[in-house]
């Protein structure tokens, strides 16, 4: 998927279900060369709609079509061109259009020939489609790139002036002095991307006056408020223009004169702007002027004396920028501004262009690639250093423009989910978004430490300082922390671990300030580092995958009880993290797969306790990362508990003869952590469902499978753990219990030799329950003893059994399954089905409500991997809570509660009383 571009949204805008008639071999060899060929057949079903002559069209492009097709897929933008402007399929794939020289110097003959502004907005628009076709197809590079972008920018601003000048002065006059756009950013840089805010400052010469009533800076406003208008017209605008760069920023006079902008630099010009205006280039008006400002300026840019404060005012110009403009969530994904991305190249830069720019003129480069080669010729920057952060600024570009081809917006963070990443990465020539993760993140890793060990950053004793703030216990915090870095007692920490820990600590704060128990997280934290071994080595991994970090700060936040495991067991950590994508989830079949090969060869009960073992800890990772939704969670929880019970079953002898039943939450495909199996077994010998139980639920080093509850077959706990199929028909058509036939409506047969024979054995025990009149009112006193037999702490709490909990809306939906005379195990799918009974927009609240109640289940049992159904009870555990859920705080959660709680009680209510 393109970056920020949704695959349902591609459908809509490609014409989903378009085909071509009689579609001819060569199309279907061309989708199939694609980077997505479904999507790429579609557009072809598109383009044929108004290009008589399409095979013609794209058998004389690049790669034979491929390539347009692989461009059109990956930016619907483009397409839309296109498709409003059908002419431009013959244009774009023209020779003299794909050829970068002559296109160059048709578009240098056309400047000025127009003065047309909307011919000049669909020349821009048709001219960035140009652009883009080629650094997609491979057919331009980086440098030449983001030069054309910046000669198309130019142009733009070049005839605006011109034109907004003549227009001005036949109606004002004309001033006896100089006008001057000055280019900043990328734009003077000649680095310019494709949703660039182009960064300009408007000077003039002298001051003076037109006539005695109209000065020279009011003409001169006027006129920048004319180019200023222009390119923000409404529609197919030219480019946005961002002025905050000029003295004063936001506050400042629009234009200035050269004297009152050489004062303003020389007395309050700050360490951003200096960085700022060493890209500073004329691109439009008096020549002499712009190289006067230049001359002018040149001491302030590069001065000869720099103050020990600078590097310092650049790191913390950084550090802001990380804090102010970043959500943490986007630190690691914006291109531009995040975790060493482009902003940390141009600062590495400009910093060094700064400190030795005023002895070296061959430095004074506005381009950073230039300037990086001057670095390295001038051994200022070791070659190896350049190379990799040339490397990275070329990668991290690349990436940027593919962000921005996408829809021409200005967007510098990468899609969240990894499906939105794929045809970015097949984009930048990677195979698959693991690839392209991977690079991205040594890319970024590089320029970090480049950056760091260049502004010696003091975000460590900054970290240090503020560090304790948002602990519960600063003080024992401040001497874990301090533990951690001294290492245990006995043990020698070298030089090399110790400031690879510098490094890391205030990354490990950053994270730690963000959960909900920072206390329980560090101290866990320290355990993990204590039992992993080689120290250095894994603050090293830490320091190149900030994930992992992530990952374990967010897991020893989360559970105690799985933070155990991995403290126990730290290698499982990294074998996931290696494994297999945690964005991905994993099916019975998958499961069943896995465990069947076995590939340690330990004995099969002590192999499917250590596989689950870690299955579960990669199903709570994609919890807490947040790549899984609570849905998912359920499902993969029961396909994990599915192929488990499947294996065991095949490796005891005789239990290949037994027909397991599924029930409650495992048969509903509803499973959260520390969840029991409610299963019954149908058969007729019970000595290998013992032996099956015992596999299942004995507790080893590894821990146990899973739990195993036999209470919901015939007579209980005082029944036989085995039932023929003939007894249970018995039982159901004769002693069972209503609240038993209720229990049917989550059965789910899920293995053995009579699963036909026993589903309709279920079904029609199921059934029954409509038959009978008084149902409704037996399941509505269930609920009552329920709710008055187990909330002995107040109903508050209880969130399952509680008034309007769980079990409410559990049973409501039951009873309108039973009702319409629909049986679906799973209890959201229930209620999407039967859930038009209800009035207004009542089912859809209870759904909501009832994963709302879920996820709280979902949080608190992953603590201590334990069955819970309450609240808890002191308020500094449901402030944590409201923290996990994603509340601000206690107040706002319980408030939330309480009014979800209440409304669904009265929906219940209203159901089963007519209240």
């Amino acid at each position: 998927m393109a970056a920020g571009f949704d695959w349902n949204e591609s459908h809509a805008i490609y014409g989903a279900g378009h085909e071509m008639s009689g579609s001819l071999p060569w199309t279907q060899r061309l989708s199939a060369q694609c980077w997505n060929p479904e999507l790429a057949g579609e557009i072809l079903a598109r383009l044929a709609e108004f290009s008589a002559d399409l095979e013609s069209v794209l058998r004389r492009s690049p790669s034979e079509g491929v390539d347009l097709l692989n461009f059109l897929c990956f930016s619907p933008v483009s397409f839309e061109k296109i498709h409003r402007s059908p002419d431009l399929l013959l244009w774009l794939t023209a020779p003299d259009v794909l050829d970068f020289k002559k296109a160059e110097r048709q578009g240098r003959d056309r400047e000025g020939s127009d003065p047309d502004f909307e011919s000049l907005r669909a020349w821009k628009s048709q001219e960035l489609l140009r652009v883009a076709f080629r650094e997609i197809s491979g057919l331009a590079g980086f440098v030449e790139t983001t030069r054309d972008i910046t000669e198309i920018a130019e142009r733009c601003v070049r005839q605006v002036y011109r034109t907004s000048l003549t227009t001005s002065s036949n109606r004002w006059g004309s001033p006896q002095t100089g006008f001057g756009v000055l280019g900043m950013g990328k734009l003077g840089g000649r680095e310019l991307n494709y949703s660039s805010d182009i960064d300009l400052i408007f000077l003039y010469g002298d001051e003076g006056f037109i006539n005695p009533r109209f000065s020279y800076h009011e003409f001169f406003t006027r006129l920048a408020e004319k180019i200023v208008s222009e390119f923000a017209e409404r529609g197919n605008a030219l480019f946005r223009i961002d002025l905050r760069l000029r003295p004063e920023g936001s506050s400042g006079p629009l234009v200035r004169g050269l004297a009152s902008t050489e004062n303003y630099y020389a007395g309050y010009g700050e360490t951003w702007e200096r960085m700022a205006l060493i890209k500073a280039r004329g691109v439009a008006g008096d020549r002499e002027l712009l190289y006067e400002f230049e001359h002018r300026l040149q001491p302030f840019i590069f001065p000869k004396a720099v103050s020990d404060e600078l590097v310092t005012e650049i790191s913390a110009l950084k550090e802001r920028i990380e804090r102010d403009l970043l959500d943490a969530d986007d630190l690691y994904r914006n291109v531009k501004l995040g975790f060493g991305g482009i902003r940390e190249v141009e600062f590495v830069v400009q910093t060094l262009q700064v400190l030795h720019g005023a002895r070296h003129a061959f430095l004074q480069e506005r381009n950073t690639l230039e300037a990086l080669s001057a670095l390295a010729e001038l051994e200022i920057m070791p070659r190896k250093e350049v190379d990799a952060l040339r490397s990275a600024y070329v990668f991290l570009r690349a990436v940027e423009h593919r962000l921005q081809i996408v829809r021409e917006q200005q967007t510098h963070t990468l899609p969240a989910k990894s499906e939105d990443r794929f045809l970015l990465a097949k984009s930048m020539g990677l195979d698959s978004v693991e690839a392209f993760d991977q690079q991205y993140g040594e890319q970024t890793f590089t320029v970090r430490v480049i950056f760091d060990r260049l502004l010696q950053r003091r975000s460590g004793e900054v970290a240090e300082k503020h560090a304790r703030e948002f602990f519960a216990q600063p003080v024992e915090a401040g001497k874990t922390l301090e533990r951690l870095e001294a290492g245990p007692s006995d043990m020698h920490v070298s030089a090399r671990t110790r400031r690879l820990y510098a490094k890391l600590e205030p990354e490990l704060l950053r994270w730690l300030a963000r959960m909900a128990d920072p206390d329980a997280a560090l101290s866990r934290f320290v355990r993990f580092v204590d039992a992993y071994g080689i120290r250095g080595l894994l603050f090293e991994t830490l320091l190149a995958n900030p994930r992992l970090l992530e990952l374990l700060v967010r897991l020893f936040d989360a559970s105690a009880a799985f933070s155990e495991l991995a403290i126990r067991r730290p290698e499982l950590i990294e074998e996931i993290a290696r494994g297999r994508a945690l964005d991905l989830t994993t099916s019975a079949a998958d499961y069943m797969a896995a465990l069947q090969a076995n590939p340690e060869q330990l004995a099969p009960l002590e192999w499917v306790r250590s596989f689950r073992e870690s299955e579960v800890l990669r199903i709570l990772l994609r919890d807490i990362l947040g790549v899984t939704s609570l849905g998912e969670l359920q499902t993969e929880m029961t396909n994990l508990a599915d192929a488990c019970v499947r294996f065991c079953q095949e490796s005891i002898p005789g239990a290949d003869r037994l027909t397991i039943v599924a029930l409650g939450k495992f048969g509903g495909q509803e499973l959260l952590y520390g969840a029991d199996l409610d299963v019954v077994f149908i058969g007729e010998e019970p000595g290998p469902a013992g032996q099956w139980i015992a596999a299942l639920s004995a507790t080893t080093n590894a821990s146990r499978v899973f739990p195993i509850d036999t209470r919901l077959r015939p007579e209980g706990d005082n029944g036989m753990l085995v039932v023929t199929l003939g007894a249970y028909e018995s039982y159901f058509n004769g002693r069972a219990q209503t609240w038993e036939h209720q229990a049917l409506t989550k059965a789910r047969v899920i293995s053995g030799p009579e699963q036909v024979e026993v589903n309709r054995l279920i079904t029609r025990a199921w059934e029954r329950l409509r038959t009978r009149s008084n149902t409704k009112a037996e399941i509505a006193a269930m609920y009552e003893r329920i709710v008055k037999e187990r909330a002995k702490g107040g109903d508050w709490p209880e969130f399952k059994t509680g008034r309007g909990g769980l079990i409410a809306i559990e049973f409501l939906v039951q009873s309108l399954e039973i009702e319409r005379g629909v049986r679906e195990p799973n209890t959201l799918k229930a209620l999407e089905l039967v859930g038009g009974q209800l009035r207004n927009d009542e089912s859809e609240t209870l759904a909501n409500d009832y994963l709302f109640y879920r996820r709280i289940e979902s949080i608190l049992r992953r603590a201590n991997n334990q069955s819970v159904s309450s609240l808890p009870v002191a308020d500094s555990e449901q402030t944590k809570l409201a923290l996990r859920m994603g509340f601000r705080d206690r107040n706002e959660f319980t408030d939330e509660y309480h009014l979800r709680r209440t409304r669904d009680d009265e929906i219940v209510r209203k159901y089963f009383y007519g209240a």
